[in-house]
């Protein structure tokens, strides 16, 4: 018989994590909109302004806008416009909301998987407490992040109850099947950088279900074709839309071999930002070539890591899961295709870092377990870790304040930004500070003369 307590646990820690979140985001209901790409999704753009309307469904459907076509993200914002009008706190409200559902439903997908409640939880605190997440949730033109990530949780979960009841097959375990692609076709809408997905429910049939035995893999391969084939057609759509917005980098200007460098340097990049989150800015701009000092480095890091993981799978299959799910989940934002002015994100790392999660959280509970007084020590280091991520995004939150504050750290992080100068000399200019906002706009075109001075969807 469940004890009452122990069945209430689960639900606990579910309302601790979706409060911490909440009360962690709770300054943004003061935070303003700000100059980049906002202007693009909400305050210039009526269709969207204007609140739900049948035009509005069309328009989000039939053609891509600010070089993405992600209607049910367009509709998301379509719906905050009907409910609160212009009101940027409550847009903001509503990515924290979203993003405090991501915890909990990370916390319970988790524990489904595995049976492990506190490590699923701290993974979870770790994923929405982190300085990392703040570009996602506290920049509203972002939503697509959240929102992608709250069906990508759900998608997850609706696949790992179907895999549970999957042997034999079952009309109920088939419901499960068809209810997790349907939420995964709803994360593409909202954002396609979910095309991996079939690969990590792949990842997560080796483990932690456990489903690909001696001469299954065809049989698990096979049932990813639906999700593999949703994949595709919007990959070709991102693509198509990309492209026609001019944000898609030709071969011709950018390498085969300096996009695989770049691919390597970011994973670097991501890492160093997880471990080291002091100097996270709106935007890292593109060098116009890689370091190939650094991009051996970041070879052999990888290619270290992924020996390793390998070596040890047998033994500590979540090493391997882990990695995977961090490397594979980048792969369409690495800069294999280059979009934008960008070299990396913030927001790119919303989902692939729970990967790093998994690994780091259960490898961790490998080791305390290993010695006397382990167990003290990895609960101090979860306290503290739990801390520090907390200190540091509420830091970081304030940067987002609005578009001067965001743009001003831009440029202590990077001087030669010439898009945060660009775009402060907007700000400024709109505020009435005519001669600070000139030393900007000025600075901008000396550095960029070609870009400075016009407005580009920056935030695929």
């Amino acid at each position: 018989m469940i004890r009452p307590q122990k069945h209430l646990a689960p639900w606990l820690i579910c309302l601790a994590l979706a409060l911490g979140t909440l009360i962690l985001y709770w300054p943004v209901r003061d935070f303003d909109f700000v100059d980049f790409d906002d202007p693009q999704y909400i305050l210039n753009e009526p269709a969207v302004r204007n609140g739900l309307s049948w035009w509005g469904l069309v328009w989000s459907v039939v053609d891509a806008h600010a070089s993405n076509w992600h209607p049910l993200t367009w509709l998301s914002h379509m719906l905050d416009c009907q409910l609160f009008g212009l009101n940027a706190g409550a847009h903001h409200l509503a990515n924290a909301a979203i993003h405090a559902s991501n915890a909990a439903l990370l916390f319970l997908l988790l524990r489904g998987l595995t049976g492990a409640v506190w490590r699923s939880a701290l993974v979870a605190a770790l994923f929405a407490w982190h300085p990392l997440r703040v570009e996602s949730v506290a920049w509203i033109s972002e939503r697509k992040d959240v929102l992608s990530g709250f069906f990508f949780m759900l998608t997850l979960s609706a696949y790992t109850r179907f895999a549970k009841k999957t042997d034999p097959p079952t009309s109920k375990s088939k419901r499960w099947f068809r209810l997790s692609l349907f939420f995964f076709a709803l994360g593409l809408l909202s954002k396609p950088m979910l095309v991996t997905v079939p690969a990590i429910l792949l990842l997560l049939d080796f483990w932690p279900l456990v489903r690909i035995q001696s001469g299954r893999l065809q049989e698990r391969l096979v049932e990813k074709v639906p999700f593999a084939a949703l994949s595709l057609a919007l990959s070709v759509i991102t693509f198509l839309s990309q492209r026609s917005g001019g944000s898609v980098v030709s071969l011709k200007s950018l390498g085969l071999l300096a996009r695989v460098e770049f691919f390597f340097t970011g994973c670097l990049g991501y890492l160093e930002n997880f471990f080291h989150p002091t100097h996270l800015t709106f935007l890292y701009l593109r060098p116009a070539e890689p370091s190939n000092g650094m991009a051996i480095l970041a070879l052999i890091l990888v290619g270290g890591f992924s020996a390793v993981a390998t070596v040890q799978f047998l033994k500590r299959p979540y090493l391997m899961t882990g990695w995977l799910w961090f490397l594979v989940m980048l792969l369409p934002v690495g800069g294999l295709i280059q979009v934008g002015l960008q070299s990396m994100a913030d927001r790119y790392t919303y989902l692939p870092m729970i990967g790093i999660l998994i690994l780091l959280v259960w490898g961790g509970h490998a080791l305390g377990t290993a010695f006397t007084g382990g167990p003290a020590v990895a609960f101090l280091t979860a306290a503290g870790s739990l801390a520090l991520c907390l200190h540091l995004s509420r830091h970081q939150l304030e940067f987002w304040r609005n578009s001067e504050t965001l743009m001003r750290h831009a440029l202590e992080i990077d001087p030669n930004n010439y898009i945060a100068h660009h775009n402060l000399g907007i700000y400024l200019s709109r505020n009435g500070r005519l001669e600070e906002a000139q030393i900007h706009r000025r600075r901008a075109l000396e550095l960029d003369p070609s870009r400075a001075s016009k407005v580009e969807p920056l935030n695929p």
